[in-house]
């Protein structure tokens, strides 16, 4: 009995000696996810247009990024569904008293979309310190959410060296180019609108958007929600039954809601040598899309809110 015990303990010892060198090691980790917030954070302050989206979004970012924009600050993750885009609002919005306009990148697709169904679990952990709340709020995920191993989704590629982990939440064109095929396209378009996509969860994100729009209301921001272009490609083999469905439901909610959407999903000026992927811009005609976004806040308020400096 004692032997046994003393295995038990030595194993013991053993495993908390090696959850402390984890921990040690990946002291310094940053995932995706911290590096996007920790740019966020850096503007806010001074940001007077806060720009809300998924990584459809992300290409946006870059552009800003590269044309040195000072007064945008993006809340654009990959995989973020519309939980996380509520909640980093509802967090963050009260300290933004100089954003004047939220704009919010709201494709169909989305409204069918959580992160349970895509295997995206794991940005529970990477997100809690943000939001100061996650999917269901329970105390074991919340203990690993602190761990700086178990937040880095155990991403034993850091400790030789490679970043390229996570690395679809900064950028789709990480690992993309345009030289994509129409087999991606159907693969790109059956993963959005039918594998990735449920109307079970409609209900459930429908209430997230309102509750965007009521703390915009709340804190006298003026909000653009807009749909972003998609390669011809992959309109081809989208789930139209779907997607329309998710479609009218946002629409009756804008319309109640007396926003302005900004659709560009049909629009035909943009080419496929403008994406990066079948539903990811590239930073060229991220600038352009901005641009129009630009004009058409203009037409309305008089205002070209997003500064897209020259470079």
């Amino acid at each position: 009995m004692k032997k046994i015990t003393l295995e038990i303990l030595a194993g013991l010892i053993f495993l908390i000696a090696v959850i402390f060198l984890l921990e040690f090691l990946f002291r310094n980790y940053e995932n995706g996810i911290d590096r996007i917030m920790g740019e966020f954070l850096i503007k806010k302050e001074r940001a007077e247009v806060i720009l809300i989206s998924n990584s459809h979004g992300l290409p946006l970012n870059g552009e800003l990024k590269r044309s040195k924009n000072t007064n945008t600050a993006c809340l654009t993750i990959g995989g973020m569904d519309l939980f996380w885009m509520q909640a980093l609002f509802k967090r963050f919005a009260p300290e933004m008293p100089r954003a004047k306009y939220v704009i919010f990148n709201c494709d169909p697709e989305l409204l069918g979309f959580n992160q349970t169904i895509s295997g995206l679990q794991y940005m529970n952990r990477m997100m809690y310190q943000y939001a100061d709340t996650m999917y269901g709020n329970r105390i074991m995920d919340k203990i690993l959410a602190r761990s700086n191993f178990f937040r880095s989704n155990r991403d034993l590629d850091y400790l030789f060296g490679n970043r390229s982990h996570n690395e679809f939440m900064i950028s789709p064109e990480a690992s993309k180019t345009n030289a994509f095929t129409d087999e991606e396209c159907k693969v790109r378009a059956e993963e959005i609108s039918e594998r990735r996509f449920s109307k079970k969860y409609f209900s459930e994100n429908l209430s997230y958007i309102i509750s965007i729009l009521r703390e915009c209301r709340r804190h006298n921001k003026r909000v653009i929600v807009f749909q972003t272009p998609k390669c011809d490609c992959l309109k081809i083999y989208i789930s139209k039954k779907n997607l329309s469905d998710a479609a009218q439901a946002l629409d009756s909610v804008f319309l109640a809601n007396q926003i302005n959407l900004f659709n560009f999903s049909k629009d035909t000026t943009f080419h496929r040598e403008e994406f990066s992927n079948p539903d990811h811009l590239t930073l060229e005609a991220s600038r352009k899309l901005m641009t129009m976004i630009n004009e058409k806040i203009f037409a309305l308020y008089g205002d070209r809110p997003i500064d897209l400096q020259q470079r």
